[in-house]
């Protein structure tokens, strides 16, 4: 893939894209793309800025496919689907979208994230702040002292549920003489 994109500087509009890109002139549409010429195009902008790129779609259906498409070029690609708005049966919610919302803030804020697909809707829904979804983060490593009753307090109040045995993301149980 790299030696097809490396003939692009070679075209004007290609160059001049690039260039509005580094220097952040956004938003760019870009229109008249076949498919598989939207992937090129997704994957020769990050490999010659060099830096992580968002692509908004118009629905769930194309952006799964142009994810599809990316990972045969690019490991790190995300999709950042729509938040499930379901106000008649909130125990029936899927919670499998908010994960995954989750794990792409996560993979953008840790710089991960080469390139993240989304849909239209999903951009239009209100996120909460980084700075307030990123103030209960806390690490623990092997060898740490901590305090238990504490980490279950903060678990607690991160909307953790503490279970006997974990099944689900979301869960914890404490072990040992700790209990």
């Amino acid at each position: 893939m790299n030696e097809c994109i490396r003939i692009l500087p070679n075209f004007k509009k290609f160059s001049n894209y690039i260039n509005n890109v580094k220097e952040g002139i956004s938003p760019i549409m870009l229109s008249g793309l076949t498919d598989v010429a939207k992937v090129h195009f997704a994957y020769a902008t990050h490999f010659y800025v060099e830096k992580p790129i968002c692509i908004i779609t118009y629905n769930e259906l194309q952006a799964k496919k142009i994810i599809n498409d990316l990972k045969y070029f690019e490991k790190n690609v995300y999709y950042f689907p729509r938040r499930e708005i379901m106000a008649y049966d909130y125990l029936a919610e899927s919670k499998e979208n908010t994960y995954e919302r989750i794990n792409t803030l996560n993979n953008i804020y840790t710089k991960k994230a080469n390139i993240i697909v989304t849909t239209i809707e999903a951009v239009n829904q209100e996120i909460i702040a980084k700075k307030s979804l990123y103030k209960n983060v806390f690490e623990l490593k092997q060898g740490d002292l901590i305090n238990l009753d504490e980490i279950k307090i903060k678990l607690n109040e991160m909307g953790y549920e503490r279970i006997d045995l974990v099944e689900n993301l979301c869960q914890y149980s404490v072990r040992g003489r700790y209990n």
